[in-house]
């Protein structure tokens, strides 16, 4: 082997070995050289005023808030958002494409094993939404009739089964679907008289009465749950440092304001009224 061939070959194998050296010590695609880490949250499409499209396409609602009120104080991490349909945001978040996903969800057995769980960053507070003159005003007063009806895997399901094995005296039909209807179509379905009432918030029910072309009624809360973020199982650092933030704007008020200026009223307090302890 000649002199010159030896020494274009040493130079190649320098150049590999360079590459290598540099390919192993670089950031990942989510991590900046700064080392903040960038977390990419999936946010709920059609869900206001939690989570929706503006008239522009661009996230907004109360949940959008919420993450900038933490991701100020996260100086490690940086949100990004992504508008994504409601079974699309769980399934990516679940296979990593997402880190989290945020859209009003209630802490279920199924979630906490597909998902970790963030601490509640808000109340989620059920009223049943029935059409004007019913005399529909609680829970109770659906027995023998049938709710509108709830994906199964929806958090709501699994409140309001809770809520029927508290009170085995009240029979109420609660039919399930595979794909969650829009609120449009709940109460739409209502409004028709195909089902008794629609089991929802006041504020969901608010965020689209506009578009209805008819009143509906609205019931005091009859059930209230914590509203969590879910997180890829892998995000463990990202869920502690979130929950010590929730904690903290917990108990300087920050979160409160938001609920205040979102829905008119201090939704922590609220909870407490209802019997709902803060975890």
């Amino acid at each position: 082997m000649g002199k010159k061939l030896k020494a274009v070959i040493a130079a190649v194998a320098a150049l590999v070995t360079v590459g290598s050296l540099a390919a192993c010590g670089s950031s990942s695609s989510s991590e900046s050289d700064s080392g903040v880490k960038t977390v990419k949250i999936a946010l709920e499409t059609q869900d206001p005023p939690y989570s929706y499209a503006d008239k522009d396409g661009k996230p907004a609602g109360f949940d959008l808030d919420v993450l900038k009120s933490l991701d100020e104080k996260l100086t490690d991490y940086k949100f990004e958002y992504e508008l994504v349909d409601y079974q699309t945001a769980l399934v990516g978040t679940k296979q990593g494409k997402y880190d989290a996903v945020v859209g009003a969800f209630f802490k279920t057995d199924a979630r906490a094993k597909d998902y970790l769980l963030s601490k509640p960053y808000d109340y989620f507070f059920m009223n049943l939404i029935v059409p004007e003159g019913s005399k529909i005003n609680k829970l109770e007063d659906l027995n023998g009739k049938t709710l509108d009806p709830i994906v199964p895997t929806d958090g709501r399901y699994v409140a309001i089964q809770d809520w029927l094995k508290r009170h085995p005296d009240v029979k109420i039909e609660v039919p399930t679907v595979t794909n969650q209807e829009t609120f449009k179509d709940m109460f739409d379905a209502v409004h028709a008289g195909s089902y008794d009432a629609v089991y929802l918030s006041k504020a969901q029910y608010e965020g689209v009465a506009d578009t209805l072309g008819y009143k509906m009624k609205v019931t005091d809360p009859v059930d209230a749950a914590g509203i969590r973020i879910l997180y890829n199982k892998k995000q463990t650092d990202l869920q502690k440092a979130v929950d010590e933030q929730i904690t903290a704007q917990i108990k300087d008020g920050s979160l409160a304001k938001l609920t205040q200026k979102h829905f008119g009223q201090d939704n922590f307090t609220e909870a407490k009224k209802l019997g709902v302890t803060i975890e």
